[in-house]
């Protein structure tokens, strides 16, 4: 924990220094304005409080545009989402900062709900966005994650790095209990896309894999922008993706229900695999068979019930898609 708290504090300061600079007046963000076209990419890290993996990539990233190593001409705002639950290495204070967005927010007025207020202006003024996150436990592979949307396609498949895209048809919002930062940038027509890079902490792959994302992607912003390029063209130098539909998700009904130890992300299971327990002691089966993704495992009391708040689901699983999801209407 030490090493994370002096790692975190590191880089929040430095973060910081470049806000004296280039602040735009929300706090723990900043905005570099090339001036050469009229093109806005924005990046977040720390939306989850302890997924802290993208935040070195995040800090080389601003170094390497202001001393002009990365050549960029248009303008580049990055955000750090929730601070207080970074410094607790927390992935949250009251409420999930990543389910409180939107004009239609329905949820208390939490120390999250007001930063997403603080940050929303910043968000709507995005032409593309990419927001960096990590599971909560190890993952096989790094994924895409975002309703099926051409522009949100076609501008991550043109930053590569992950080659799987978990997707979904289009109104089908991510989770019931608010609105995604990603989704927020689409509800405003405008590209928004999730990254999950990995486990959450500290590590040199997401860090590395958070950097060349946004390389590839402000190289994008200028050849759209500036050079008048087509981002589907551009997309298309990349191998295309692996595609995944979220078919079946277990509702976190009772506090006493539990996952087995050491599921990870990307594990493959059929309808036979048991998973865990549920609050009378059967066994937790998936109705579908496929990967599981973002099983859950909160803190428990003494008598080995999950504190709350319980998440909405305690595991989903995805499967490939029979089809091209460009085929699917929008």
């Amino acid at each position: 924990m030490e090493k994370y708290q002096e790692k975190v504090a590191y880089y929040l300061n430095e973060f910081q220094k470049y806000e004296k600079k280039y602040g735009n007046g929300i706090p723990y963000s900043i905005t570099i304005n090339k001036g050469k076209h009229s093109g806005h990419i924005i990046f977040s890290s720390l939306v989850h409080g302890n997924e802290v993996g993208s935040l070195p990539g995040i800090l080389k990233c601003i170094d390497d545009i202001i001393s002009n190593k990365i050549k960029f001409f248009g303008k580049v705002s990055f955000f750090l989402g929730n601070i207080e639950a970074c410094l607790k290495n927390l992935r949250f204070v009251e409420s999930d900062l990543n389910r409180s967005f939107g004009e239609n927010y329905k949820g208390a007025l939490s120390k999250e709900r007001k930063r997403a207020l603080e940050i929303m202006p910043l968000l709507k003024q995005a032409d593309v966005y990419f927001d960096f996150h990590q599971t909560i436990m190890p993952c096989l592979k790094p994924f895409y994650i975002f309703e099926m949307n051409k522009q949100s396609y076609y501008w991550a498949r043109a930053a590569g790095v992950a080659n799987t895209l978990v997707t979904r048809k289009k109104g089908v919002s991510f989770s019931s209990a608010g609105m995604c930062t990603d989704e927020f940038v689409r509800s405003l027509h405008k590209a928004g896309i999730t990254i999950e890079l990995g486990e959450k902490g500290f590590h040199k792959e997401s860090e590395i894999m958070s950097y060349e994302i946004m390389k590839r992607s402000l190289k994008c912003l200028d050849k759209v922008f500036l050079n008048h390029s087509s981002i589907i063209k551009l997309s298309r130098k990349n191998i295309d993706f692996e595609f995944l539909n979220i078919v079946y998700r277990e509702p976190f009904h009772h506090a006493k229900m539990q996952l087995n130890e050491g599921i990870i992300n990307f594990k493959s299971i059929t309808t036979e695999t048991k998973l865990g327990v549920n609050q009378f002691g059967k066994d937790i089966f998936s109705k579908y068979s496929g990967y599981i993704l973002f099983p859950k495992y909160p803190k428990r009391t003494e008598n080995g019930e999950a504190i709350p708040p319980l998440p909405g689901e305690i595991f989903v699983v995805a499967d490939k898609t029979k089809e091209h999801p460009l085929v699917w209407k929008e």
